[in-house]
């Protein structure tokens, strides 16, 4: 969108910047938690995480829409021209600057007052009001579990946290003091006040069909907080929460959304509202969130409808095209910034052509859910599962060497080699398969194998019945992770190896993710949600004709084997997932 509220550049010129630097005070913060800074590991990729698409819900003041059970249910489910119905969204953001009144719950708005204590509980209560927001959002997914059956996720609400105004004396009390927002404590100590009263609500509320998954930060850009954002998300944490961030096109600080404590930022393209502004913003976005492991926003508004007298409609049909083109709705999270009722506005419409975009927008939404969540057949996150599912795995080694911490699965081999498998348990023909995992050792000895094996060789030994590799790594040239395919005829033994080499330099210790997509004809690898190879069977022969070429259309297994003669710790992995 652009700028959600006017005059955040004159704000970033107009703050007095304090004495200890930013950078300075997130290096501090890092240290006093006995963290490195320079070891804080910069990914790539887009980020996705569980939440896959959030739409932002501008609830709250006076000025928005009611948000009845009625309002809500195009945002639940989706009638299509074919009179379909199926699941929607699976995030709700509810956020709001103003309410209504000459209050402002974030900086950038001129000529209203800074919003106290006693207009945050009025948000607070605004948020759940019986039949409105929240619970008329749980209302609309019960009823549609009456007519859909089970959803295979769950519906998740994230809520938008009122911003502490910097040198505000007059927000309230807590606990009997007067909070004085010139100290950051007291910035932190309501923030935190708040937090806690929306869990409190939530919680009372009986919201059966819903999940709190945490919280939001209004302001879009990192000028005005002192960084309280830090501690805020050690709160939201330490409750099971995670902390959201949307920072608006080359903000302050959005490429630093880790460091400033969000667990997830989406950016901001900024494109649909400015028709200066061209096509390639879009693309420029695209290539800085996957840069800095950062989701996506899209954007529209009622503008967007066929009928619209100011026509915008090409805007987020470009959005669309471009998030499909650039495998945005493949591999990242994505926001949804509607405008605060304009999908609700796409329902009404009985035009043809609003209810083929709505038709488009949707199945590619489902298709990514159907692809990432329903097809799902094996998913475990080892920083919080800690256990060796024996119905998924086997173990050839010590299995001493396995170790669960709060990090995830540490490997080592034992001074000798170590496998963990899935052969005769989870096998597979065609599917995707996805490891995140970091290489702790470089030692010269080291060898690392992330890879598919066949079932049974029904064409040769190794390599005539193929291997399928996510990750070849070799202590001695640690700076290089080798990607791809071997066969009979190209292979490593022979030179002709059908792979491609990364460099990452002194990235090998990093937190990578890597992923392998087998389709009948077609295999591709991704690291850290990049390309890296694509084997592709050009000769669509089977193996009478020519045995020896394309052997990818047999069960494979996944295996993960590494060796050395040390028995110090070699590959942590936190988390595997495995699709059909």
């Amino acid at each position: 969108m652009t700028f959600r509220y006017l005059g955040l550049l004159l704000l970033f010129y107009a703050i007095q910047i304090h004495a200890i630097s930013p950078g300075n005070q997130i290096r501090e913060r890092f240290r006093s938690n006995g963290i490195n800074p320079e070891l804080v590991d910069p990914r790539r990729g887009y980020r996705q995480e569980p939440l896959l698409d959030m739409v932002l819900i501008y609830q709250g003041g006076r000025q928005r829409m009611d948000w009845t059970p009625d309002e809500m249910r195009p945002y639940v489910v989706h009638n299509n021209q074919a009179n379909g119905k199926e699941w929607f969204f699976d995030g709700f953001l509810f956020l709001e600057f103003q309410d209504g009144a000459g209050y402002n719950y974030s900086p950038g708005y001129q000529g209203n007052k800074e919003a106290r204590k006693q207009e945050w509980e009025w948000l607070s209560n605004r948020l759940f009001e019986d039949g409105k927001a929240i619970k008329a959002l749980n209302r609309c997914v019960a009823e549609a579990k009456e007519e859909l059956g089970e959803p295979s996720f769950r519906h998740k609400v994230v809520v938008g946290l009122p911003e502490p105004f910097l040198n505000q004396k007059d927000w309230g009390e807590l606990n009997g003091s007067k909070l004085d927002f010139a100290k950051r404590e007291d910035r932190i100590a309501a923030s935190l006040w708040y937090i806690d009263l929306i869990r409190e609500k939530f919680q009372a509320s009986d919201l059966e069909h819903l999940v709190l998954d945490g919280f939001y930060w209004v302001s879009e850009q990192m000028n005005t907080t002192d960084f309280i954002t830090i501690e805020i998300g050690e709160h939201i944490r330490s409750n099971g929460g995670k902390f959201y961030w949307i920072p608006y096109y080359m903000s302050n600080g959005y490429s630093q959304w880790q460091e400033y404590g969000f667990d997830v930022a989406y950016l901001q393209p900024n494109y649909f509202f400015n028709k200066k502004i061209g096509e390639e913003r879009i693309r420029n976005a695209c290539e800085l969130a996957f840069t800095h492991n950062m989701g996506l926003e899209m954007e529209f508004d009622a503008r967007a409808l066929y009928d619209s007298k100011v026509n915008y409609r090409d805007r987020m049909i470009n959005y669309i095209n471009t998030f499909r083109e650039l495998d945005v709705f493949k591999n990242a999270s994505i926001a949804y910034y509607e405008g605060g009722g304009a999908m609700y506005q796409f329902a009404q419409s009985s035009n043809p052509g609003d209810r083929e975009l709505m038709d488009q927008l949707h199945s590619l939404v489902v298709e990514r859910r159907r692809r990432l969540v329903e097809n799902v057949v094996y998913r475990q996150d080892f920083q919080e599962d800690k256990n060796m599912d024996e119905a998924m795995w086997s173990i050839d080694g010590n299995k001493c060497n396995f170790q669960f911490t709060e990090d995830g699965l540490v490997i080592s081999s034992g001074g000798s080699s170590t496998r963990l498998h899935s052969r005769g348990k989870m096998d597979m023909q065609y599917g995707r398969v996805e490891l995140t995992a970091k290489i702790l050792s470089n030692r010269d000895d080291v060898s690392i194998r992330i890879h598919l094996l066949p079932t049974e060789e029904k064409v040769g030994s190794w390599p005539s019945s193929g291997e399928l590799f996510l990750l070849r790594f070799n202590g001695k040239n640690p700076g290089k992770a080798r990607v791809g395919v071997n066969t009979d005829r190209m292979n490593e033994t022979n030179g002709k190896i059908r792979e491609s080499v990364l460099s990452w330099g002194t990235g090998y210790d990093q937190t990578h993710t890597f992923v392998c997509e087998w389709q009948e004809k077609k295999i591709t690898f991704y690291i850290d949600g990049m390309k890296v190879n694509i084997q592709e069977d050009l000769y669509d022969k089977q193996y009478s004709s020519y045995p020896n070429f394309w052997p990818f259309n047999e069960k494979f297994y996944f295996d993960i084997s590494i060796a050395s003669n040390s028995d110090e710790p070699i590959i942590l992995i936190e988390s595997i997932k495995i699709s059909k």
